[in-house]
Order: structure tokens, then C-alpha cells, then sequence
């Protein structure tokens, strides 16, 4: 069995968005507002050619500004169940940080559930707010860290 990353279509994260983030909510709602904006990029970890994880980065700050790279947002990160603790959502989240700092990025931030600060915190990433809730996928924290290449 081996493991290779590599940058995927958005249409290809849907089906591991829908089952692992959001399975209250259809395939078609599975593409984010930004998915496809210039700058945009989506990582897929591959498993012997099946998809076993996925994570987005975009080029947006947290006050929504768009297309400055400077500050990149990490969304839509997840593993199936089969891969966790191997390592694999470790290595998609040192892709995209290692891309976004290629393009110039000084910053990544995201809003982490609050089941995955730990994840996050193992990165550096730093908690910047207070808790806040998302309707219908819980509570979350914005977290973010410094990119270095």
C-alpha cells in the first residue's frame, strides 16, 4: 500500500465532504463558495488510487477578502475513519502550508471544530477567538499559524 498527494479537482472532494463533514447536507452543496476561485487549491491523499483524504486552501483572509496572497484559509480537511492516526491528514496539512508559503502566503487560518484543535495545535496552529457555533456542525474556533518555507 502506498500513499501519494496530490492536487485534485474540487469536484473530486464532495463525496469525502459530504460523508465525513457534513452528511446532513446533499452532494450538491458539497462545493464551497470558493472552490474555484483563481488561486484555489485542493490536495487528495490517495490510497493504492483511492481517495482517503482531502483538504482546500484558498487565498482569503478571515475578514473575506479574496485573491491577496498573503493570508490562505484551510478548509474541508478530513480522513476516512480506515487512515486516521497514520499520518495522512498530517501530511495534507504540510501540503497545502508548504503551497501557500510557495505563493507568497505569511499566514494560514481556519475554522476548526472544536473535536480538532488538537490536530491543529500539534501544527503550531494558535487559538485566536472564543468559541463559536456553526449551525448544524457544531462548535468551532478560528486557529491560526505563521508559514514558513
Amino acid at each position: 500500500m502506498s500513499l501519494s498527494l496530490r492536487i485534485i479537482k474540487p469536484e473530486q472532494t464532495a463525496a469525502l465532504r459530504q460523508s465525513l463533514l457534513r452528511p446532513h447536507q446533499s452532494i450538491e452543496e458539497m462545493q464551497y463558495p470558493n472552490d474555484k476561485i483563481q488561486g484555489a487549491t485542493h490536495f487528495g491523499a490517495f490510497l493504492d488510487e483511492q481517495l482517503v483524504g482531502i483538504v482546500s486552501i484558498y487565498p482569503e483572509t478571515q475578514s473575506g477578502e479574496i485573491g491577496q496572497k498573503r493570508v490562505w484559509r484551510l478548509r474541508g480537511m478530513a480522513t476516512t475513519e480506515s487512515v486516521r492516526g497514520k499520518g495522512y491528514g498530517k501530511e495534507l496539512v504540510n501540503a497545502a502550508m508548504k503551497y501557500a508559503a510557495e505563493q507568497g502566503g505569511e499566514t494560514m487560518w481556519c475554522n476548526a471544530r472544536v473535536t480538532a484543535c488538537g490536530f491543529y495545535l500539534k501544527f503550531g496552529f494558535q487559538q485566536e477567538a472564543k468559541e463559536f457555533h456553526i449551525p448544524g456542525i457544531g462548535p468551532h474556533y478560528i486557529m491560526s499559524i505563521p508559514l514558513i518555507l
